[in-house]
């Protein structure tokens, strides 16, 4: 299928990347400083209705079926970030594509985190300047995804990019490309519509790992010296922005025990009936987590403070007790959880189950190699006035209720914690459909979401104050 031709504005600017948190803009008259006279609700209206952008449409889902063909598990992402730059540079848009030397990292607590080497992981920041100065909102995609397990075992292929039933299959689909896809065409609709005729500047950063190590990919941004006054981070919120974001632990858990021939079993210390016990108990750590200091963000979901063991590994040579035996996984929390006082407590708690148990208190050995900080943002912050007010002119208005939390971690928390950055999680898909088999994005909430977050965009440009 030949590419849709989405033609970008006659009056191009520089393609030298505007670095800062306020946008100098392209002119200083005071005919490109003034407000445009179209109200938001009027606006957010032309940019939601489907119709007056069906090129856009079109192309934007051309787009994500290329992105999803794209392998891009973690630590493979640059031939999607270079496909992705590449289209964005076609339709006009200024693009800062860059490598990271890690040793400019040293210093942040995000480096500190276990990860794979950035080399050869490329961040891009595509951006779409104003004529004038003003502020600049920036969303945040990650460009990784998760591995794909059984091909086999894929109704439509993880690469496919089938559409069906008005689902897009593939892995990413949710989780983040059509949110990516979702976040480039709010750009297209909002030059569709003002050109450059705006105050500030509106970009994406496309970075890497997320799926590896929180904050990794934020940070190669950060330290290019890449700064903004809100920021859209671009994951499955079923079309709803939210306004908050999980802290977060990577946990290693390690079992001692001590081996024997397994006909002499009682002489020895089972590591693997050890690992049982960890199991049991963090099952009930879970439990009693999400049974304290209640975040009125997360109480709709049906645990508040997720314990979900996703790796475990054991044993040695057949035909004796197991000497070691190891589990891994996340904890998480809410936004504004101390992460060393739930660190702490995660321990203590721990060690104590097991010792009531009868297992060696010295038996075990908890690592926590990751850790990433949440965010919440006010909801009478400017950027939450404006997505709320466009929220109510969408096709996703009947499903607002009210402000929640994202139940998950994700690159929010890092420009937040710097910056202040006022900071929302927004786009298609779903949490459920994320790191399944057979993860789909439904095609309308992807167009109808970048409309919304366009509007939104623009009703927050336009506002008094930051």
């Amino acid at each position: 299928m030949p590419e849709p031709e989405i033609q970008p504005p006659s009056s191009k600017t520089s393609s030298r990347p505007v670095i800062g948190r306020r946008h100098r803009g392209t002119r200083s008259s005071a005919e490109d400083r003034s407000k445009p006279k179209t109200s938001p609700p009027r606006q957010g209206a032309s940019l939601i209705g489907a119709t007056s952008v069906s090129e856009i449409d079109s192309a934007m889902l051309d787009l994500l079926r290329r992105c999803i063909a794209m392998p891009s598990i973690s630590g493979d992402e640059q031939p999607l970030v270079k496909l992705v730059a590449d289209q964005a540079s076609r339709w006009g848009f200024d693009v800062d594509l860059f490598q990271t030397d890690e040793a400019r990292l040293a210093g942040y607590p995000a480096a500190l985190g276990r990860h794979l080497p950035l080399s050869g992981r490329p961040t891009a920041v595509i951006a779409l300047k104003g004529r004038a100065p003003g502020k600049t909102v920036l969303f945040n995609a990650h460009s990784d995804v998760v591995a794909v397990g059984g091909e086999n075992r894929w109704l439509h292929g993880p690469w496919s990019g089938a559409t069906i039933d008005g689902r897009m299959y593939g892995r990413g689909a949710c989780d983040a490309k059509g949110p990516l896809v979702a976040g480039l065409g709010a750009m297209l609709k909002i030059r569709q519509l003002r050109g450059h005729d705006f105050a500030g500047m509106v970009a994406l950063e496309l970075i890497p790992g997320e799926e590896d190590c929180v904050d990794l990919g934020t940070l190669t941004s950060v330290v290019r010296g890449y700064r903004a006054d809100a920021a859209i981070i671009l994951e499955p919120t079923e079309g709803l922005p939210r306004c908050a974001a999980r802290s977060g632990l990577r946990f290693e858990i390690s079992v001692h025990g001590r081996a024997v021939h397994g006909t002499v079993k009682w002489l020895g210390i089972d590591a693997v009936r050890g690992l049982r016990y960890v199991l049991g108990a963090l099952d009930e750590m879970e439990s009693q987590f999400s049974q304290i200091e209640r975040d009125g963000r997360y109480t709709d979901y049906p645990v508040l403070r997720p314990i979900t063991v996703d790796k475990i590994s054991g044993g040695g040579w057949q035909g004796m007790i197991c000497d070691k035996a190891l589990c891994a996984g996340y904890f998480e929390l809410c936004p504004e959880d101390d992460l060393d006082t739930w660190q702490e407590r995660f321990i203590s708690e721990l060690t104590d189950r097991l010792v009531a148990q009868g297992y060696p208190g010295d038996g075990i050995d908890v690592q926590f190699p990751e850790r990433y900080r949440g965010f919440f943002t006010p909801t009478d912050a400017s950027v939450c006035r404006a997505a709320e007010k466009m929220i109510r002119y969408s096709s996703a208005a009947e499903r607002w209720k009210k402000w929640r939390g994202f139940n998950s971690g994700c690159e929010g928390g890092l420009r937040f914690a710097l910056h202040r950055t006022q900071t929302l999680v927004w786009g298609p898909g779903s949490l459920e459909q994320a790191h399944r088999i057979d993860e789909f994005v439904p095609v309308q909430e992807v167009v109808d979401c970048s409309g919304a977050m366009a509007a939104a965009v623009l009703a927050y440009l336009d506002s008094e104050g930051t």
